[in-house]
């Protein structure tokens, strides 16, 4: 017995890690699973919401329309053109992203080097294509590898409104669909002399494009094209299609170019996607936890020879099927909290079962 605790603290020694900061980890990983689950499961299906609007053309305003949530399919253009006013031009599109990278210096740990006091040769250089440059004075050899501070942002640009045939929009709050590459030109980009146009890039800075200098930026475009048949979820206010809320919280104002069968079917496969993907990250969480407990054990048994490394698969096993078991209970005490109905629904059930299986008892004894 004291062998095996004198390797044990050997072991723990060795990996730099107290059980107190294990156990910290742990905690986190814990508090971290249970909150994603939680909100998970009271995330809507706007899928499922969706179809319950009304599908509903836009050539012309009907009153009777007003306050109704609906699926508005028309032509969704903006009132103004839109540019950024420094590169590109303004054009007929809804949105436009200028997207900005740096060629600058990126540093890198050697994998080789130690946990203790790190010197310059213990790092790598390299120069990357980036948009969000490091700030180079914290690096070890800081003297010969500077970043100058980037001079030009990305952004967003949006015209502040449009309209879905003859129904207002407000633009800077709608969901868009997602953007496109901008295939620029002369004729879109506000060209000078220290700029050159290579197919989707200006290209700014003191090298070439085939090889830039440090400090040198490439900018490129997103954009979401207007005056394209979509369809519109939201509520009607008016003369203007507004947000519409699911029980007065839950928002949905979101245009598709698509049709509605279309649109409803794309918003139920993000719902479905992102819902167990939370969930798998639950899981991961919750096992990860569970690891990080039980490592100085594992540490333990990996240092006898003939169960060192089946003791660890049986490890891992065991607290992945535990954490399985958690993240169903944690889910499905979850689902119900933000379901009452099926929550009802499930006591309405046992009491049922409960009932028939007096009945039957009682009859039994009789």
């Amino acid at each position: 017995m004291t062998g095996l605790l004198n390797l044990f603290t050997r072991r723990q020694e060795r990996s730099g890690c107290s059980p107190l900061l294990l156990l910290g980890g742990a905690v986190i990983a814990f508090l971290a699973a249970t909150t994603i689950l939680w909100s998970n499961e009271g995330r809507v299906d706007f899928g499922r919401i969706g179809a319950n609007s009304v599908a509903i053309e836009t050539e012309v305003i009907d009153p009777a329309q007003d306050g109704v949530f609906v699926a508005a399919r028309g032509v969704l253009v903006g009132d103004t053109p839109v540019g950024d006013e420094t590169f590109l031009r303004p054009g007929r599109w809804l949105e436009v992203q200028r997207l900005v990278e740096m060629y600058a210096w990126e540093e890198k740990v050697k994998s080789d080097a130690g946990s203790g006091t790190r010197t310059p040769a213990d790092y790598t250089y390299r120069t990357v294509w980036t948009d969000d440059p490091a700030d180079s004075s914290s690096f070890a050899a800081a003297r010969t590898h500077r970043n100058p501070p980037l001079p030009v942002r990305g952004g967003v640009f949006r015209p502040e409104t449009g309209h879905i045939g003859a129904y207002a929009v407000d633009l800077r709050s709608l969901d868009l669909p997602d953007p496109s590459p901008i295939v620029l030109d002369r004729e879109t980009v506000i060209l000078r002399a220290d700029r050159i146009l290579t197919g989707e890039y200006i290209f700014i800075g003191q090298g070439a494009w085939q090889n830039p200098q440090v400090g040198d930026l490439r900018i490129h475009y997103r954009a979401v094209a207007s005056d394209k048949q979509a369809t519109l979820f939201g509520q009607v206010e008016g003369s203007q299609i507004g947000p519409y809320f699911h029980k007065g919280r839950d928002r949905l104002y979101r245009a598709f170019f698509r049709g509605r069968t279309d649109a409803l079917a794309a918003m139920s496969a993000e719902y479905r996607f992102t819902l167990w993907g939370l969930r798998a990250a639950g899981l991961a969480l919750y096992w990860g936890g569970l690891l990080l407990v039980l490592s100085p054990f594992t540490r333990l048994l990996g240092g006898v020879p003939l169960l060192g490394r089946l003791g660890k698969g049986l490890m891992a096993l065991v607290t992945f099927v535990a954490a399985a078991l958690l993240t169903l209970v944690v889910a499905s005490v979850a689902y119900l909290f933000h379901n009452p109905l099926a929550l009802l629904a499930l006591i309405a059930l046992a009491g049922m079962i409960l009932a028939v299986g007096r009945v039957v008892w009682q009859r039994r004894q009789k």
